[in-house]
């Protein structure tokens, strides 16, 4: 016979060989320096997260964004966190040419699973999900931002000492703090914020700076009746109706008396 057929068996092959080539792999820090040093512009493969050694979390990424947006977005999970420290995070990477259709990370996953007796604690828990959206601040936290909620008490390098305009100061945090910041805008474009924020202004005091000392500051310049709510993953700043709460709310900051 002179014609044959032959077909690689890619997840076998992955099953077998990249768990492996994991393993002779050392962790290294999650800081964003590495992450972008370390994997190449555009690159896509699989990646495995630490927390003091043991293994939390397994993802994939093969979209056109790559490894370092993913990774640097999980950075920005274990920052500004209470009961954990991002110095305590560390990485592995590998990138991967073909990918074929079969599911990689839950063939990770599973691998590990059965290798280690214990399955990836970050891995289903809501580590790395979407911002819900603000009609979905009703539901229940998810179980990562439950065991690591925010923490305001961060001192934020960011907010400049001076007088600033409120929407500018808002903007700031917005743009910089490493978990979700949303605002009441009454149906503005998020960048143009609420029309009380644009003619308002702040001043910010010399010293260290925190998140909840800039609440202060904001709910201060606003009239009565906003509130800055502190949730499992996210800080909201709107009116509120008395006695309103969410499920899992941290504290809750008003208008100093």
């Amino acid at each position: 016979m002179s014609y044959a057929e032959f077909e690689l068996d890619i997840p076998a092959v992955m099953r077998s060989e990249l768990p492996k080539y994991f393993d002779s792999l050392q962790e290294t820090p999650l800081t964003e320096a590495n992450v972008r040093s370390a994997i190449p512009d555009g690159a896509q493969g699989a990646y495995l997260l630490f927390l003091k050694g043991a293994l939390v979390y397994i993802g994939k990424t093969d979209s056109k964004a790559g490894f370092r947006n993913r990774l640097v977005r999980h950075l920005n999970f274990v920052r500004h966190r209470r009961n954990i420290d991002p110095a305590d995070v560390t990485f592995k990477a590998v990138r991967i040419f073909v990918f074929s259709n079969f599911d990689l990370e839950a063939m990770l996953i599973e691998e590990y699973t059965k290798k280690r007796e214990v399955r990836p604690v970050w891995n289903y828990s809501g580590f790395g999900s979407n911002d819900p959206g603000r009609r979905r601040e009703g539901q229940d936290p998810a179980v990562y931002d439950l065991e690591y909620p925010v923490e305001i008490d961060e001192e934020i390098p960011f907010l400049d000492p001076g007088e600033h305009k409120l929407l500018s100061a808002v903007l700031i945090l917005k743009n910089n703090l490493p978990y979700i910041f949303r605002y009441d805008t009454n149906g503005a474009h998020w960048s143009k914020g609420h029309e009380l924020m644009r003619d308002l202004t702040i001043v910010v005091p010399d010293g260290p700076m925190t998140t909840r000392k800039a609440l202060r500051l904001f709910l201060d310049a606003l009239p009565g009746g906003w509130r800055a709510t502190v949730l499992p993953n996210r800080v909201i700043l709107y009116p509120e109706k008395e006695g309103v709460s969410y499920p899992g709310q941290v504290e809750a900051l008003s208008k100093s008396a």
